[in-house]
């Protein structure tokens, strides 16, 4: 499902990004998708990612379903 409509990123490329212990922010995973915020909806769902791969759950927020 596409998360980034901007951007065209899905919700696997996004989760990927997220999963690198080395990430701390939204910003660090459109870094690694090679990709810049753009209108900024997409940033708390993305942010949510990265907190759930930080606590092992692969939930979506029900904001992006």
């Amino acid at each position: 499902m596409y998360v980034c409509i901007c951007n065209a990123l899905r919700d696997r490329e996004l989760k990927a990004a997220a999963a690198d212990p080395s990430i701390k922010s939204a910003a660090c995973v459109f870094k690694r998708c090679d990709a810049k915020p753009k209108c900024g909806r997409c940033l708390p769902d993305v942010a949510d990612m990265i907190a759930a791969t930080r606590i092992g759950t692969d939930d979506l927020p029900a904001a992006a379903e």
